[in-house]
């Protein structure tokens, strides 16, 4: 169901990686986003904009953020270390980079679709995992 979300708000929308994600975790998960709240992730869309950290990546961290609210500091950087594992692993580039994630998945027609979904099936089996630890 999250990849369908995300198609939904990356392809139908026309939103970017971040905000896309974050919308479509935010259904799924029941995170009550407000559009507004969601918007507040476009910066990070485009490796913010220079090709650094992964907006999906970005997305799907505000997603976990918003699903384990109220988690100790200890705790949050266990989860999004773990998470990033999984996204790296899940998406095969050695890297968190959107730049180099971009040169492998990007293409002109999906923009990177490809990688996004990826990403979407990382959160999905690691909230998955984490609630069954």
């Amino acid at each position: 169901m999250l990849k369908e979300r995300v198609i939904h708000y990356y392809i139908e929308q026309n939103k970017n990686c971040a905000v896309s994600m974050l919308q479509a975790a935010g259904d799924v998960y029941s995170l009550n986003l407000t559009e507004e709240t969601a918007e507040l992730f476009t910066g990070f869309g485009g490796g913010m904009g220079c090709g650094i950290t992964c907006g999906a990546l970005s997305g799907a961290i505000g997603a976990l953020s918003g699903k384990y609210r109220g988690m100790d500091r200890e705790t949050c950087h266990e989860l999004c270390t773990a998470f990033v594992e999984k996204f790296k692993e899940k998406l095969a580039c050695g890297s968190v980079d959107c730049s180099v994630i971009a040169a492998k998945y990007k293409v002109p027609e999906t923009r990177c679709l490809a990688a996004v979904l990826l990403a979407a099936e990382a959160l999905d089996e690691f909230v998955k995992e984490w609630e069954e630890k």
